[in-house]
């Protein structure tokens, strides 16, 4: 963990102090370019239930251009107006692994589950695969299991829920690719609930949409940015379950910044994946990155996108948004 907050210190003192296009530090560092997108300096949307104009972030430093990430696609979008900020293979698609679960968490709670009732995993839920958590035929709070899928990303817990929704797989994976359609996720596709199936795929910008649906559910948002969670089951039988997010310990949720939904997720084919909504002085940033290199390559490339975001751009409600620039 301290080479991880070392290593970003490190590139965010290097930014400031030579300010350098991200993509041409990585074309001379290895030899091939990967090209960045990112919004005007200034731009107006549209809010979309209320058809009023939503001024965009202003970009205050114009001779940074971004960072060097290990991921192979990733996003940063402006909660409030839509811009993207940073882009790199956006629309690239790609499998997701646990970042299914996010998908899955929406539909099983669009089922008005009692979350304080007393349930049981049976061995039917098994899933070879990850770390199974709780323990079978031991009772606990149906909350727990919720917790259990979104924190430790457990794979049997999260089978769980599919059983404890009351509809069958089939029903509940096609509500899943429903859901999807409905908030505009139009390269994606869900084939199981837990993403240990490499054909669940989406791409980063599908992922923002995920993302904002699933930090508007209250206990989504909380279990995805507990660091741990304790649970207790009727036996007596005590686990405590560390959250596979890394980010969660970095800078980006510390202090004045706070990480307010999010989800890991692994598979080979998808490399380390994570996708993360970040909020500093009241603005909201959806961080994506897809491919990365390991568990702690993707926690540093959401962190040092969101820092990189928040100190290059000037938002509506800060001081001295609009001011000429020169």
């Amino acid at each position: 963990m301290l080479k991880i907050l070392a290593s970003i210190m490190t590139s965010a003192a290097l930014f400031q102090l030579f300010p350098v296009d991200g993509a041409v530090m990585e074309m001379r560092a290895t030899g091939e370019y990967r090209p960045v997108e990112a919004s005007a300096y200034v731009g107006v949307s549209e809010d979309a239930e209320s058809g009023e104009a939503v001024a965009a972030p202003e970009k205050i430093d114009l001779n940074s251009y971004g960072i060097v990430t290990s991921g192979f696609s990733s996003i940063v979008i402006d909660d409030a107006s839509g811009d993207m900020l940073w882009g790199e293979q956006p629309h690239q698609i790609r499998s997701i692994g646990s970042v299914t679960k996010l998908m899955t968490a929406l539909v099983f709670m669009e089922q008005n589950p009692n979350v304080a009732d007393f349930v049981t995993l049976q061995e039917e839920d098994m899933v070879l695969g990850g770390r199974v958590y709780l323990a079978f035929n031991d009772a606990l709070q149906l909350g727990d299991v919720l917790a259990a899928s979104l924190v430790g990303s457990d794979n049997t817990a999260t089978k769980a829920l599919m059983r404890f929704s009351g509809m069958t797989e089939e029903e509940f994976i096609a509500r899943m690719n429903e859901k999807a359609t409905e908030l505009g996720m139009i390269l994606s596709q869900f084939t199981d609930v837990t993403g240990v199936d490499s054909q669940n795929i989406s791409t980063a910008h599908d992922l923002v949409k995920l993302l904002k649906a699933a930090g508007e559910v209250p206990v989504i948002a909380r279990w995805t940015t507990a660091e741990s969670v304790i649970i207790r089951q009727r036996s007596g039988r005590t686990i405590e379950i560390e959250n596979t997010n890394l980010a969660l310990q970095l800078p980006v949720n510390r202090g004045e910044y706070d990480m307010l939904v999010g989800k890991t997720g692994f598979l080979p084919l998808a490399g380390y994946v994570l996708a993360s909504t970040v909020e500093h002085n009241g603005n909201r940033l959806h961080i994506v990155t897809l491919g990365a290199e390991s568990t702690e390559a993707r926690a540093a490339d959401i962190a040092g996108l969101g820092l990189w975001a928040f100190r290059v751009h000037r938002w509506p409600n800060d001081i001295g948004y609009g001011d000429p620039l020169f």
